[in-house]
């Protein structure tokens, strides 16, 4: 494999995914009972805590502001730079409460939260991240790091699977897609995964280092966990029955062979897409990244499309979350926040802004998409917390073995 701009040693993502699994169970915390994922999909058991802070009521922002304002500011853990976006419309709206925002990977988020609860430090009231391989649903929630907060005048207006069937609140979903260059492809030239394993694509291809990048770890769970929807996709594209050698699946078989077409391993969705997108190449790569780089590449006059019609699905979806902090000092200010970042009541509120936007999806059915594409046309396999969970270990090891 080749690496642009990346560290000559990758960074184990599990040694920070196996850190949540050595905390400390807090005093009346959920407790994971057993055999990780039994409980997915269920809410975590509440601690006495989080029913004293009413994280299980549904309050009005007015009821909440005026407790909010006696508090007097509100600390966010953000995987999203856009957080400064949310911080200037929430103080405008509510005077007299503060936005301290800290812009933190979900990676680097998992492993401060891990170590601040540990050492009895609750500085974080509102946690705003991606799942990174189910640790957040499977360990943070279930030992009682982070708490669910779901009001019902907003989850109400939520589609399935968001409404009831995802631990935690998710105000909006990106998905992983492959990006070409428009000005060298007028049409999407990736039409099923497996292109990207022929010789046509051989060291043309960029990914993010899943040994570093979380979510592209979580997609090649994807592929794993959906192996069957790979072994048809393979023969659409070749025309006969895979075969798997020693792979133990279709899905481990398309990471076995995307491995060997020596794909190029990148830092950042940012060097990916600016790889991508610069005008004048006549053979530039294709790319692997989150589907919100379209906005910002065209902004920077790259020349990017995303392929939304791939054989067997787009992607997985990745999914925001939104929690609320263990032992939050300014619980009231929390749980408005959360509230303005998923649209409010009436899905009117401009903390959903920043968020809504091409290559984004509000789980609301109320509120009109910035994305072209209709949410229920978008073609994606759910997002597992429980599979990747207890399969993470195993498909970095095999990803390890192809290098």
């Amino acid at each position: 494999m080749k690496r642009k701009h990346a560290c000559s040693t990758a960074i184990s993502l599990l040694a920070l995914l196996l850190l949540a699994a050595c905390g400390n169970t807090p005093a009346g915390g959920g407790d994971s009972g057993g055999k990780a994922g039994t409980n997915a999909g269920q809410p975590a058991k509440a601690s006495a805590w989080a029913e004293k802070a009413g994280l299980n009521k549904t309050e009005k922002p007015e009821e909440l502001y005026a407790k909010a304002k006696e508090e007097g500011k509100v600390v966010i853990y953000s995987q999203s730079s856009r957080i400064s976006d949310v911080k200037d419309s929430f103080e405008a709206k509510y005077p007299g409460v503060k936005v301290e925002a800290y812009n933190i990977s979900s990676v680097d988020m998992l492993e401060k939260l891990v170590r601040e609860h540990g050492a009895g430090v609750y500085n974080a009231d509102v946690v705003f991240a991606k799942d990174v391989g189910g640790s957040f649903t499977m360990e943070l929630l279930k030992k009682g790091i982070v708490h669910s907060y779901k009001p019902s005048d907003i989850t109400d207006k939520m589609t399935e699977p968001y409404k009831t069937q995802v631990e935690g609140l998710v105000p909006y979903l990106e998905a992983r897609g492959i990006f070409y260059n428009t000005d060298a492809y007028p049409a999407p030239p990736i039409s099923n995964w497996w292109d990207l394993t022929t010789p046509e694509w051989k060291g043309r291809v960029m990914i993010s280092d899943p040994l570093k990048s979380a979510d592209t770890m979580d997609l090649l769970l994807a592929f794993v966990q959906n192996a069957d929807d790979m072994k048809q996709a393979y023969k659409e594209k070749f025309g006969k029955d895979i075969e798997l050698g020693d792979s133990p699946n279709a899905g481990y078989e398309f990471i076995r062979r995307l491995a060997k077409n020596d794909p190029v391993l990148s830092n950042s969705g940012g060097d990916v897409v600016k790889a991508i997108g610069k005008p004048g190449q006549s053979k530039p790569p294709v790319g692997l990244t989150v589907t919100t780089k379209l906005r910002e590449g065209q902004s920077q006059g790259l020349k990017l499309g995303v392929s939304y019609d791939i054989k067997p699905k787009v992607s997985h979806v990745e999914q925001a979350l939104l929690f609320v902090g263990d032992q939050s000092a300014h619980p009231n200010a929390a749980k408005l926040l959360i509230r303005w970042m998923a649209g409010e009541a009436d899905g009117k509120a401009a903390g959903l802004n920043p968020f809504n936007i091409p290559g984004a999806w509000p789980t609301r059915s109320d509120v009109r998409p910035g994305e072209q594409l209709p949410l229920g046309k978008l073609n994606v396999w759910k997002y597992d917390p429980a599979f990747n969970y207890e399969n993470a270990v195993k498909v970095r090891d095999f990803w390890l073995k192809q290098q």
